[in-house]
């Protein structure tokens, strides 16, 4: 699940800095006169004239001559991003894929609780689809002078840039709405029968992914490839990818990062999620203490086991996410007051592993907590023509409670 710093990680002009990470630092003036953060400042305050002098190249720059040169990632972010990520995204993948088999499954596809979580898992197997792309190919072509691969992934990185934060927004989202039916069903269990009836769960499930969309619309016109240089350091032809006059808009960036992006994934959704979840978990301590002294009959006490556990996993599902995602918090802030410092490009470089570790991270959550699950995973991995393994697959789920996940 999300809140990846892309911007962050684009190598926008491929010359202009050591560190190659946000836009903020993505200039180099040649006029010795001027630094780096004058001409930063002026171009998002928009007090920079629309036409500059020849002798400065910046990052709007479209010309070769400009470009004449590939700057290299840092060994850290090839380390982090191109190296130790390509297992864990590869590994994602599959599991995600897994578990978007076994969330629409016939027997699991009842229970309106695995529909937000088989849409969970086509957004993180969107989001680490996007990750390999935009992030681990550019720097692994790199690392093994695959020069193809890394030209490869500039031209599509607009797009996967876009379809990225979409699958981000949908992930957040989609745990919060998860979190909220979770909580109608737990702390108002007779009025949910009427509150989460099938097609207002429908409806809710379709307004947050329409709201993802909408959202996420401009994200699409943020970069754009504007060239194709050979860099003469590496002997190769390289895209050149220059931000938008979008993304460059002083009102864009107040409006759309300042505010709207801020709250819509962080204040908003891990209030939601904090406050939600710690209700939810005291009234299931609660419901413990009651049902231990008032429930005697074996079945009940066995449904009732079943649905606390439903519970914890969802809570555990949420724990992840707000362990992996508050770092992602911090980095919006520093990006937000233009503290694009050393610490700052590290921290976005740790900050997207975690995004890429928690959107692998649930199938883990989902073994330990799901019957259901567990027994659906195993189908899968065994030969499903079996006859001697579906008739143990038959016998398994008779044996687990149909409310189960």
């Amino acid at each position: 699940m999300d809140v990846l710093n892309t911007t962050a990680s684009l190598n926008y002009t491929g010359d202009y800095n050591g560190t190659s990470t946000s836009l903020t630092t993505a200039l180099w003036p040649d006029n010795d006169n001027a630094t780096s953060d004058d001409l930063v400042a002026q171009l998002l305050s928009g007090d920079m004239p629309t036409s500059t002098p020849e002798d400065v190249c910046t990052v709007l720059s479209t010309n070769c001559e400009c470009h004449s040169t590939y700057v290299f990632y840092t060994y850290e972010e090839k380390l982090i991003l191109g190296l130790i990520s390509l297992p864990i995204i590869s590994f994602g993948l599959c599991a995600n894929i897994l578990s978007i088999c076994i969330f629409t499954h016939r027997v699991m596809r009842n229970s309106p609780i695995n529909w937000y979580l088989a849409i969970l898992s086509c957004s993180d197997t969107v989001i680490l689809l996007s990750a390999f792309f935009v992030l681990a190919l550019p720097r692994l072509g790199e690392y093994i002078m695959a020069w193809e691969a890394t030209s490869f992934s500039y031209v599509i990185a607009p797009y996967f840039y876009g379809l990225m934060t979409m699958a981000q927004t949908v992930s957040v989202w989609m745990t919060v709405g998860m979190s909220l039916h979770r909580y109608t069903g737990v702390c108002f269990p007779f009025q949910s029968i009427n509150i989460l009836r099938r097609k207002r769960v429908i409806g809710f499930i379709l307004g947050l992914i329409s709201f993802s969309i909408a959202f996420n619309t401009t994200r699409f016109m943020e970069v754009k490839v504007v060239n194709n240089c050979y860099r003469s350091n590496i002997g190769a032809m390289m895209p050149v990818l220059v931000p938008t006059d979008l993304r460059l808009d002083k009102m864009y960036r107040l409006i759309f990062f300042g505010w709207a992006y801020t709250i819509m994934m962080f204040v908003v959704p891990f209030s939601i999620l904090i406050i939600v979840n710690t209700t939810v978990g005291f009234t299931i301590r609660r419901s413990n203490r009651m049902h231990t002294y008032q429930t005697s009959d074996a079945s009940a006490k066995k449904a009732e086991a079943k649905e606390r556990q439903t519970t914890i996993m969802l809570i555990a599902i949420v724990m992840l996410f707000l362990s992996c995602n508050t770092l992602a918090f911090v980095v919006n802030i520093l990006e937000n007051i233009n503290a694009a410092d050393e610490l700052y490009n590290t921290l976005v470089c740790f900050n997207n592993l975690l995004v890429i570790v928690n959107a692998s991270s649930n199938i883990f959550i989902y073994m330990l907590f799901s019957d259901k699950y567990r027994i659906l995973l195993q189908y899968y991995f065994c030969c499903r023509c079996c006859g001697e393994h579906r008739a143990l697959f038959n016998s398994s789920l008779d044996d687990v409670q149909t409310t189960a996940l």
